[in-house]
């Protein structure tokens, strides 16, 4: 084994638990916002928006062998996203 790179491998593999780690304290804080009525919220430092959307994708393997309007029809998913935006606070704010 080479043990030139050993010490990048075992700070990479940490700093990916590390990774892992606070998305998942992201996501939790994240679900209690989309949760409650409120849309935006104030921090001291950053500014969090509740984002609801509708999106639309197409399913790539029925586009290619798309032939018409109704098969494109098909080949779309339309669902209904709620994502959270997380900006810095202006001076101003």
């Amino acid at each position: 084994m080479n043990t030139l790179f050993a010490a990048d491998v075992d700070r990479l593999g940490l700093l990916l638990a590390q990774i892992a780690d606070l998305t998942s304290q992201a996501n939790k804080i994240k679900k209690t916002l989309k949760q409650d009525t409120h849309k935006v919220y104030e921090g001291n430092l950053f500014r969090a928006t509740v984002v609801e959307q509708e999106k639309t994708t197409y399913d790539t393997d029925v586009l290619k062998t798309a032939a018409s309007k109704e098969t494109l029809d098909l080949a779309r998913r339309e669902s209904f996203v709620v994502s959270v935006k997380v900006t810095a606070r202006s001076a101003e704010d």
